[in-house]
């Protein structure tokens, strides 16, 4: 190896642990004015039953004598009536008022239509967009992204998460970062600038190395250039001082700083409540519940132009356990939130809860895959029409008309 080489791998390799892992590229082109994606992944298998709970099926309560939420209007912790049969946890209190107002829709008795109960697997396969191991790596919203390339900004599809979400993987670039603080050459405002302008200078070649390092100042010069930070939280939003809370609230700073932001994909994980669930799903739910609405009342008329989906790998048991807990089920649900939602209503056919309707031993059934919902708000609000690539092993059997 040359001695410049050298050189330079050791400057990149000291650099790049300052930048975010799964960092990627596109050309510097901004437009703010674009609709815009939020999908939200509830990671260890989110509970739809006891979030979504079937309050108006007798069932319920049998498979559930003590863990099943209480009846609306019951008293103190009640559940919050949607239209008689279904209602939601009482920690959604906030989200239950956007749906009251039909800003918010729900979808009961979806999701991945795998026999597998690993998470691993199952969050694999969702956010590849399949449903059997199949020889494909990217994740399905970069496949939908690559359908609609054009001289892409800089931050048309974004993680915040530790890592970039495997929806995302793929051959077209996005970003992925922790947060807007740390992302970039975190050295202060004098010191970092000198840094980026010393390795623009060396890496100005055409080597993959001189290529990617280019790649990653372009997309640091751009972040610096917008500013995000600079944006308060407005219309008296208050998000919950969680890490999931505060990426909300940087999302919407990225947004308001018209970045060309078109796709985010952000994660909550703490789902999988194999005990004690009373104890720990209204935390977490809360949450969930006053981030989403302290997103929507910050972005205030923003939110005539982005879509906020929710999903989780599968659902728990039907029946609970001996620990106050449900082990890993099958059918789950899914939120819509925002524009072109048809809100105020839930969607789906539902199974029912009968010893004979219940499958694997136990689990709620899926009556809609989760690409069903996926493709009509892709093709909606997105115009996209081409799913025998976004989702390679669904085929399109009609729509629910959650979106228009």
């Amino acid at each position: 190896m040359k001695r410049r080489t050298f050189l330079k791998t050791s400057a990149i390799a000291g650099t790049f642990p300052l930048l975010n892992p799964g960092f990627s590229w596109a050309t510097n082109n901004l437009d703010g004015d674009d609709n815009i994606l939020v999908c939200v992944f509830l990671g260890g298998g989110a509970d739809g039953l006891n979030i979504i709970a079937p309050v108006g099926e007798g069932n319920y309560y049998d498979l559930r004598p003590t863990l099943a939420l209480k009846e609306p209007g019951s008293g103190i912790d009640a559940s919050l009536d949607l239209d008689g049969f279904f209602a939601m946890h009482p920690a959604m209190d906030k989200l239950h008022q956007r749906f009251q107002n039909g800003d918010l829709a729900v979808v009961q008795a979806t999701g991945l239509t795998s026999d597998s109960h690993s998470h691993f697997d199952s969050q694999s396969f969702m956010q590849r967009g399949i449903a059997t191991e199949q020889n494909i790596a990217d994740g399905w919203l970069n496949r939908h992204l690559s359908l609609q390339a054009n001289n892409d900004p800089v931050f048309r599809a974004l993680g915040l998460a530790n890592s970039l979400p495997l929806s995302l993987a793929g051959n077209y670039p996005a970003i992925s970062m922790r947060s807007i603080e740390d992302y970039g050459l975190n050295a202060g405002e004098i010191v970092g600038p000198v840094i980026e302008n010393t390795l623009a200078a060396l890496y100005n070649q055409d080597s993959l190395l001189d290529i990617e390092a280019s790649k990653a100042l372009t997309s640091m010069s751009a972040l610096h250039q917008a500013d995000p930070a600079q944006y308060p939280t407005e219309n008296g939003a208050e998000y919950p001082d969680t890490e999931f809370g505060q990426r909300f609230r940087q999302l919407g700073q990225m947004i308001r700083a018209k970045v060309g932001l078109t796709t985010a994909c952000m994660e909550i994980h703490g789902w999988d409540h194999h005990d004690n669930e009373p104890e720990v799903l209204p935390d977490i739910l809360a949450e969930l519940s006053n981030t989403l609405d302290a997103f929507a009342t910050d972005m205030g008329t923003d939110m005539s132009r982005i879509t906020v989906v929710t999903m989780s790998e599968f659902g728990r048991r039907a029946y609970e356990n001996s620990s106050a807990g449900f082990d890993h089920g099958y059918g789950s649900f899914m939120l819509t939130m925002g524009a072109g939602v048809l809100g105020g209503k839930v969607y789906g056919d539902w199974p029912g809860l009968a010893a004979n309707q219940l499958v694997f031993s136990g689990d709620l059934d899926i009556t809609t895959d989760y690409r069903t919902v996926l493709a009509e708000l892709l093709g909606k609000r997105f115009g996209q029409d081409d799913f025998a690539t976004v989702f390679p092993d669904w085929t399109q059997a009609g729509e629910l008309g959650v979106f228009v």
